[in-house]
């Protein structure tokens, strides 16, 4: 079984909660730069709206591991 990975980034938005943008199968060899790099992206593009409202400050980025053994 080969696991499913899933890279999270994590901010705080306007209300000081957590947003979570979930992205499967990221590339295997991202650094942590590249990742800082894409998140500043978003932090400086108003692209996040609804529920998620304007994200301000970065909390963290990690890659998730996950493994599904299909029982049928």
């Amino acid at each position: 079984m080969e696991p499913i990975l899933t890279l999270e980034l994590r901010f705080n938005n306007e209300q000081n909660r957590q947003v979570t943008i979930r992205i499967p199968n990221p590339k295997t060899n991202l650094t942590a730069q590249e990742v800082s790099a894409v998140m500043d992206v978003l932090l400086n593009t108003p692209a996040l709206g609804g529920h998620a409202m304007l994200i301000t400050s970065k909390i963290d980025a990690r890659i998730v591991s996950r493994g599904v053994d299909v029982i049928m």
